[in-house]
């Protein structure tokens, strides 16, 4: 075979056609041979097999039709209307137990937003210009946080020590440290997660029974009643399973940037100009020369001038500093676009600008309960409000705390106030932090959960 006919076939079409044809193929062989009695309820009862052709049928679709600009109205709400469809499909199935089923739920949620920012960046229809700067969806995949460089590259204010921060050109030995770097943090990590979900398995032994009554509600009688709503134990339960979950979103990501440093090593730099393999993704269709170059821009900006998903957040003395520079920093560039931004722009000619900011605060931070409702809704079919609860209270405490402290000059801040106001906000988070683990307690089995040290950490139990 030919290297011609080799990029023919492998090029990117290719590459979403054929999987969305098998997956529609395999689809429409099950509706036929199954038997009546399958489709008389719903959902239906689908094999696994079935069940991820369903499921990931529409992001195909979605991926197959952004080739070219959203030139019309009726072009987005198609591909509005495919969004909407995956990311429903979770929840038609909400409270599967199947490992399966909560891995969807996760890719239903990220992949959801990425499509759903993608169609409001890139209405071509509504705004021409951008049809010459267009990339297909399929492309925009690799860029999941574009907008979270640690500085600006072209930032009129940042000095010349900042600006020399920023890497263009890794060396070898520049990306040989950051793989090596990446690989330690991978397993520090993973050390640390093992150790802390064994002794959290084995601290569920004398942990109190996590309350059925809803946190707000039991927040509420310690106002009107005086019965306390929690205990420092089920604090300190509810922290350690935190960090377990905190570990393991850290792990994930990391993991992938690890897997890309490789990727970037092996393929996108090269001691000698004239390796021919430089060219091999380019020779077999996968990329073009203007999209070799932009994904190993790409690859350099996330491996080097990227911040990390967190950054220290017990660090942080002020909900500004948690929020948009610490904790979570995957999710800014959706809530910006689809919670602040709408809101402050729809106030601000009818309320002065200041209150519209704090509207648009609160709906960034209502946005974000509706993601995290939907991981409870889709996961374990229940919806308590706890999560909208926990979110809401934290965007009035980020308001209020700006309204306060949001006046003091940088250098009115004395290392003492400093301290003052972290352990003010650690003990704000620890109260309130009840309202987002409680949910995901009462309802998931991690003893079920299989790790390394799991399995000691049950025997152990047993013994006791």
């Amino acid at each position: 075979m030919s290297s011609t006919s080799r990029s023919n076939f492998f090029t990117k079409s290719n590459l979403v056609y054929i999987p969305f044809s098998i997956t529609i193929a395999h689809i429409l062989t099950f509706i036929v041979n199954s038997p009546s009695s399958t489709w008389q309820k719903f959902p239906p009862e689908l094999p696994n097999s079935v069940y991820s052709s369903v499921f990931f049928a529409p992001i195909l679709l979605f991926i197959s039709l952004t080739y070219e600009p959203i030139q019309t109205r009726k072009r987005f709400y198609v591909l509005l209307s495919l969004a909407l469809l995956f990311v429903s499909i979770p929840m038609i199935y909400r409270g599967n137990k199947s490992s399966l089923h909560n891995c969807f739920v996760t890719i239903a949620l990220a992949h959801g937003m990425k499509m759903l920012l993608f169609l409001k960046l890139n209405r071509t229809y509504k705004y021409p210009k951008n049809s010459k700067n267009f990339k297909p969806y399929l492309w925009t995949l690799f860029n999941w946080r574009f907008n979270s460089y640690i500085i600006p590259p072209k930032s009129d204010y940042s000095n010349e020590k900042e600006k020399s921060l920023i890497i263009k050109s890794p060396t070898t030995s520049q990306i040989n440290k950051r793989l090596l770097k990446c690989l330690m943090i991978i397993i520090a990590k993973w050390l640390m997660f093992e150790l802390v979900f064994s002794t959290f398995l084995i601290s569920t032994k004398w942990a109190t029974e996590t309350p059925e009554k809803v946190y707000q509600v039991r927040l509420l009688e310690f106002f009107t009643k005086g019965i306390t709503p929690t205990t420092i134990p089920s604090i300190l339960y509810i922290l350690h399973f935190f960090a377990c979950a905190y570990l393991w979103m850290s792990i994930n990501y990391d993991a992938p940037i690890f897997i890309i440093a490789i990727i970037f090593r092996l393929f996108f730099h090269f001691t000698s100009k004239n390796n021919h393999y430089k060219s091999i993704l380019i020779r077999f269709g996968f990329l073009n020369p203007s999209e070799y170059i932009s994904l190993k821009e790409w690859m350099i900006t996330l491996l080097f001038n990227t911040k990390p998903l967190f950054e220290e957040p017990w660090m942080a003395s002020n909900p500004r500093d948690f929020w948009s520079t610490r904790w979570q920093l995957f999710l800014n560039e959706f809530l910006k676009e689809y919670g602040f931004l709408p809101v402050k722009n729809f106030l601000t000619p009818i309320i002065p600008r200041k209150i519209a900011n704090m509207m648009g605060v609160l709906g960034a931070f209502a946005i974000s309960s509706l993601l995290h409702e939907f991981l409870m809704i889709a996961n374990f079919n229940i919806w308590t409000g706890e999560q909208s609860f926990f979110f809401m209270i934290h965007g009035l405490i980020f308001i209020l705390w700006e309204t306060i402290f949001g006046c003091e000059k940088k250098d009115e801040i004395t290392m003492i106030k400093r301290v003052l106001k972290w352990v003010l906000l650690l003990v704000i988070n620890l109260l309130i932090l009840p309202a987002f683990v409680e949910p995901s307690l009462r309802n998931y089995k991690y003893s079920e959960i299989s790790t390394l040290t799991s399995g000691y950490a049950q025997r152990y139990m047993k013994n006791l």
